[in-house]
């Protein structure tokens, strides 16, 4: 018996199964993590109802008991305020986000519950059936069923000092079951046989990037860049009536989401005041600037000291990027061709985390920092 190479046992079942062996390209971002389909978005529902069977820690509004009054009404039961009158019912509030393709029977779990008027716990309660409608004020799911604070009860033991409790916020629950779904959403991803893909940051040299790499993986489209955000994708009419076939359109939208495109950028620095953070893009520049670092004396004379932050080896040599100053505690100048050597040449000259965020407020306002600055 004849034993094939590994290699030629994966071409022969890929022949064999019809798959159409293609180069993997490693380099890039996948389109799936660069842009959405236009058309495939969540959608938020919310309803105003009743959670009963509360342990005394419900409303004390009598706009509760006016609620519980006209959902009895709906069902035929007639009842007067005063009957109503309890502590064991409040007024809450029912949130939930509609994922796109959701069908008929589908639950929404993160289905919250929380309490409009005064109520102090909604715990042990049960939601009575509630409608939750979508912005345009067509009622998409239903909820009902027990709600759960989660998260409440005593700690055990945990080491000397013991543990800590756990409590909660009582006031605002999950629907244990989530809300259930009625009907889907109306909208679709494909429009006049047109695919949209919108990039999550809008940039013109991307989008072209991804109009060429479109254009020669799928030969027969329509390809075209509307604006910095948005790609339409065009199929080919090839089904009755005009209309692409849906399997070739998932096949379609799988593969192209595999596809691998090399961003564009835009030079950005991104500073927190508060913890002294700074971030900056690779590409980032800064024209020469002059700043002082910290001088030492030495044997009754002025020297540079050039310590890295991280391994604390000092240097007489400054490091690249860095030209030093020719008399010890005056100016030195800065020209970073990378954030590397710009990050390199501060920290030698003794910049603590929040000093960098004022130096490079300082370079930009002096407008050498060739970069958007965003400061947090």
């Amino acid at each position: 018996m004849r034993i094939l190479p590994l290699t030629m046992l994966v071409l022969l079942a890929a022949a064999a199964i019809g798959v159409e062996a293609q180069p993997v390209n490693a380099s890039g971002v996948r389109l799936k993590d660069l842009c959405e389909i236009d058309g495939v978005r969540t959608n938020q529902l919310n309803g105003v109802g009743v959670v009963v069977g509360l342990p005394g820690t419900g409303d004390k509004s009598p706009a509760t008991v006016r609620l519980l009054k006209q959902m009895l009404d709906k069902k035929k039961l007639s009842f007067s305020e005063t009957d109503l009158a309890s502590k064991n019912v409040a007024m809450v509030a029912i949130t939930a986000e509609f994922p796109a393709f959701a069908r008929p029977g589908d639950r929404l779990q993160n289905t919250q519950v929380s309490c409009i008027g005064d109520a102090s716990s909604l715990k042990g309660g049960i939601l009575l059936q509630t409608s939750l409608e979508g912005a345009d004020g067509i009622i998409y799911a239903v909820g009902q069923g027990p709600v759960s604070i989660g998260g409440y009860g005593n700690a055990g033991p945990a080491g000397a000092g013991g543990g800590s409790n756990h409590v909660n916020l009582e006031t605002v629950a999950l629907l244990t079951q989530g809300a259930m779904v009625e009907r889907p959403f109306p909208g679709a991803f494909l429009t006049d046989n047109q695919l949209r893909l919108k990039l999550r940051q809008p940039d013109f040299s991307t989008a072209s990037r991804m109009v060429k790499i479109l254009t020669e993986q799928f030969p027969g489209f329509t390809v075209s860049a509307i604006d910095a955000e948005m790609v339409v994708l065009g199929f080919p009419a090839v089904a009755a009536g005009g209309r692409s076939d849906p399997t070739m359109v998932v096949q379609t939208i799988d593969r192209l989401q595999q596809l691998r495109v090399d961003p564009d950028m835009v030079a950005r620095v991104v500073i927190n005041s508060r913890t002294g953070t700074v971030v900056a893009g690779h590409q980032v520049r800064i024209s020469p600037v002059r700043v002082q670092p910290k001088a030492v004396m030495k044997d009754g004379q002025q020297s540079m000291v050039w310590k890295d932050p991280s391994t604390n080896i000092t240097s007489a040599r400054p490091p690249a990027g860095t030209r030093p100053p020719l008399v010890p505690g005056t100016m030195s100048v800065i020209e970073g061709a990378t954030v590397e050597e710009i990050a390199n040449g501060l920290n030698a000259l003794g910049a603590r985390p929040r000093d960098l965020v004022a130096i490079f407020q300082a370079i930009h306002s002096a407008g050498a920092l060739h970069a958007e600055l965003v400061e947090m």
